[in-house]
């Protein structure tokens, strides 16, 4: 079934209209961005969630982890599966609505259940997001524009975080971690109804969708595609552990204001991130014309350099100014180089997926990345570690995981070596399926 009012091709759009699509989209990844992520900043303080609700770190490590991120595994391929067969705009607009009223009565929260059920619900919204949003540009934008169509979803997501991070550490300072919630949680609501007003449903390119049971056959016989689940699951225990417990390692290891601790993250890890998104994508195109394997081998070699320099960042002893210069650099290139491996990570995943499952792929790779395993390891460690270590315990929790990015490394540089075989076959399989019809359902 497909929306009603779908568009014949790609090619009756305007150009100014794929830009405004393109535009909705972007806003749409930064208001799934914030509100999946804004809760980490709102964590530590006076005026925070945890001197609120009286929680303790292990507390933490669930609902920074798993009260979001499983809910959200478990719903993501449903949601891909019901963009690729219905309105993608409604997808994504229902997905919206949900995400952004469960991120506002957030604010509501009486106790550790009631918060963490609200950020089950924001998981379940966003599971229809990314992945209806990279179809429905898939097919509004022409070929020409598809890259840079296709861009707006992951700079939105980095100016998300950046922008979470500045505002809600200045509200949590100035209004209590309620209102904060509330004030991201709203504007998502208004833009839901932009998108079903003004976006319009493009016609589907290519054969007919795929099923997530054939996604699933398909990728998961392909050996470097199993190599790069269990990198990217490596990683993001890694990635996510670090990332969602930064803000409260640096109020209470530094004494950082909320606003102080959201300017710091912006300018010294998100913005390195994303100058490491563009390098890191930009070295596996032009890499992968000498070897198929670059991609993979981008990502193996930012998450092992980037490792030491991290270290070095969260074990650094302070000065009587707080975070020192070395440390704040190592901190930068660190967050630089271990942004190299998420657009290439998604590039293989496109490259090894048939054409009617593209959706599907890039759900199943990110929602293996966004288990939650990382957060909920870092609450409970530096609970554990607490008696003996008091503030410190945060910062060997969470050095401890990121210590874990050099297995990754070494996964993905397995996942390398069959990678050109696999191509081949994807290949083969793409051109037997144009010579005997649709793919099979």
């Amino acid at each position: 079934m497909t929306d009603s009012k779908t568009e014949p091709n790609a090619r009756s759009f305007s150009r100014g209209y794929v830009r405004y699509a393109i535009g909705v989209v972007f806003l749409v990844s930064v208001f799934n961005t914030i509100d999946r992520t804004v809760i980490a900043i709102l964590v530590p303080g006076p005026l925070g969630i945890q001197a609120d609700l009286g929680l303790d770190d292990a507390d933490l490590g669930w609902l920074l982890g798993p009260a979001f991120s499983w809910v959200h595994l478990a719903a993501v391929l449903p949601c891909a599966w019901l963009a690729d067969r219905t309105s993608r705009k409604r997808v994504i607009a229902a997905g919206l609505f949900v995400w952004s009223a469960m991120t506002a009565l957030g604010g509501l929260a009486t106790g550790f259940w009631t918060l963490f059920v609200t950020r089950m619900g924001v998981g379940i919204g966003e599971a229809a997001g990314s992945p209806p949003a990279a179809s429905l540009l898939s097919d509004t934008a022409p070929e020409s524009m598809r890259a840079r169509a296709l861009s707006g979803i992951t700079i939105g997501a980095l100016v998300g975080v950046g922008g979470g991070l500045v505002v809600g550490g200045f509200l949590v300072d100035v209004t209590g971690w309620r209102w904060a919630l509330f004030a991201v949680g709203a504007p998502g609501l208004l833009i839901a109804l932009l998108i079903l007003t003004t976006v319009r449903e493009p016609a589907r390119q290519g054969a007919a969708a795929a099923s997530p049971r054939a996604a699933l056959r398909h990728l998961l016989s392909l050996a470097s595609f199993r190599w790069v689940l269990v990198a990217v699951g490596v990683t993001g225990v890694s990635s996510m552990g670090r990332s969602m417990f930064e803000a409260v390692f640096l109020a209470r290891v530094y004494g950082m204001s909320g606003f102080e601790v959201g300017v710091m993250i912006f300018s010294v890890s998100a913005v390195p991130t994303m100058v490491g998104a563009f390098v890191g994508s930009s070295l596996a195109d032009r890499l992968r014309e000498r070897d198929d394997r670059w991609p993979l081998w981008v990502c193996a070699i930012g998450n092992l350099v980037s490792t030491p320099f991290l270290l070095v960042f969260l074990l650094s002893p302070g000065d009587s100014g707080g975070v020192t210069g070395l440390a704040l650099g190592c901190w930068a290139v660190g967050s630089m180089l271990f942004g190299f491996f998420s657009a290439p990570t998604g590039a293989v995943a496109q490259a090894l997926a048939l054409p009617n499952m593209r959706a599907l792929a890039h759900a199943i790779w990110s929602m293996v990345l966004n288990f939650g395993l990382g957060p909920l390891l870092v609450g409970f460690l530096a609970q554990f570690w607490a008696v003996d270590y008091g503030d410190n315990a945060i910062r060997y929790a969470v050095a401890a995981v990121t210590a874990l990015a050099p297995i990754s490394a070494w996964l993905f540089w397995k996942a390398s070596q069959p990678f050109p075989a696999d191509l081949e076959r994807v290949a083969a399989i793409e051109a037997a399926q144009r010579a005997d019809g649709p793919a099979d359902r």
